[in-house]
């Protein structure tokens, strides 16, 4: 296991190194249109995770009549999808730390593609829910393996910023999928949804194929293990890293915030189809606005996380991963003022249909902000074991996800629009003044404790 002061020492700028000295296998000292030509196609990977979690979420009442089922039961399809994109990746994960992250994509996007196809021709609801759970298991590779890919080719200097655009597949998936989903639900039919997942997993496996390059790097005299040695991994490392009290501080907040917006996203389509009579394709194009919140919420965390980050390496002499965490906090009072301004527009039922529209967006601002944040923090503190970290810790947010999607339609039966989301916003407060100032105080020696 390496320390912090190893990493550093290993991830010199590139400028600062003689060209002769210069070892072209390892990702951090590639040029930068390498890195991220490598990063874009790791993204799109991503993505589609994300995407296909919720690009049916418009037509959830069509598949409801279609398949003579109530609204939970297909709910919990969206839950059931959202929990094994939880499981999986702690099984990529470590299985990509021993065969490369190359063929982890390689194999799992090309499945991915294959089983979206056949979800588009399930003919009743057990071969929907089958596929859907082993399209699932084939696209979460990338979700995992992602933030590892991440650590792999960045620096400490510029690592929040790229993973702050990472993480927009996150976020920015689950609010394309109901854009292009409603439309097409619309206008083609709900087995085109799937059809057009198929589509872009095809394409995204040629451009891996043509294109994606190794970034798991191993010194010469330590490769990776050939034949079926390869094959021989723990499959537990990621829940045993979840055990750890580092990982579950900088998860348990991610969880909160994370299940709350799928309560959001799976309501969405009942609330606005009961308050405003929207039908799907409008639906669909409300989520452009949790899109805009998530695309500058990544943009400027990634940048603050890396000036405070640096700011505090300079004026302390010594480099932490704890440092990255004071910027989570500008996340928290716009998370918080976005769900309150959301639940309480809908539960008046006056207001026109752009307020909560933008309150949404506020929202997403707010806790893509800090999930950047926090999980630039957990990629530092295990590196090299980044990949099989982040997939603890998307575990963590997946099983939050999976339960709130799944009781979102009872929560908003009970409490209302205006109390469910203030119990959500309360909840996040808690959380993170709960976890944070803990690992801002004792981060430093768990960690160290832990590599003992």
């Amino acid at each position: 296991m390496h320390s912090q002061d190893d990493l550093e020492e290993a991830t010199i700028k590139q400028e600062e190194i003689p060209e002769k000295d210069l070892d072209t296998d390892m990702p951090m000292q590639w040029s930068n249109s390498k890195k991220y030509l490598q990063f874009a196609i790791v993204f799109l990977n991503a993505f589609l995770c994300y995407f296909s979690s919720s690009v049916y979420i418009p037509a959830l009442t069509t598949l409801e009549a279609i398949f003579n089922v109530d609204l939970t039961t297909i709910n919990s399809t969206v839950s059931v999808f959202i929990v094994v994109t939880g499981v999986a990746p702690m099984i990529w994960s470590p299985l990509s730390e021993r065969i490369g992250r190359k063929w982890t994509y390689l194999v799992s996007t090309a499945l991915y593609a294959v089983f979206s196809l056949i979800t588009g021709f399930a003919v009743n609801l057990p071969m929907f829910y089958i596929f859907r759970i082993l399209q699932g298991i084939a696209c979460s590779a990338a979700v995992g393996v992602g933030g590892g890919t991440v650590a792999d080719i960045f620096e400490p200097a510029v690592r929040g910023k790229a993973m702050g655009i990472f993480l927009l597949g996150v976020i920015i998936g689950p609010a394309i999928g109901p854009l292009v989903g409603g439309f097409v639900n619309q206008y083609l039919g709900w087995r085109w949804i799937f059809f057009i997942c198929a589509i872009l997993g095809a394409a995204v496996s040629v451009i891996n194929v043509l294109f994606l390059k190794e970034t798991l790097y191993r010194a010469p005299n330590d490769p990776l293990p050939t034949g079926l040695a390869r094959f021989k991994f723990n499959p537990f490392v990621s829940l045993k890293l979840l055990a750890t009290w580092e990982l579950l501080l900088a998860s348990f907040p991610q969880g909160i915030v994370f299940g709350w917006f799928y309560l959001l996203v799976t309501n969405l389509p009942v609330a606005f189809g009961e308050i405003y009579h929207f039908q799907s394709g409008t639906i669909g194009l409300l989520f452009l606005s949790s899109g805009i919140g998530n695309c500058i919420g990544s943009v400027i965390s990634g940048i603050i996380c890396d000036m405070v980050y640096l700011r505090m390496k300079k004026s302390r002499g010594t480099a932490k991963p704890e440092y990255r965490l004071y910027a989570a906090y500008i996340g928290v009072p716009v998370a918080l003022a976005g769900l309150l301004m959301y639940g309480w527009f809908l539960e008046a039922r006056t207001y026109p249909w752009i307020a909560p529209v933008v309150a949404m967006g506020i929202i997403t601002f707010g806790q893509m902000f800090f999930m950047s944040v926090a999980s630039t923090y957990v990629a530092e503190a295990y590196f090299p074991l980044s990949a099989s970290a982040l997939s603890a810790v998307n575990f963590f947010r997946c099983l939050f996800a999976m339960v709130f999607s799944l009781i979102s339609d009872t929560v908003r039966n009970g409490l209302g629009d205006g109390w469910t989301y203030t119990t959500g916003a309360i909840l996040f407060v808690a959380s993170i003044l709960l976890c944070l100032p803990i690992l801002q105080i004792y981060g430093e020696r768990l960690r160290k404790a832990r590599l003992a």
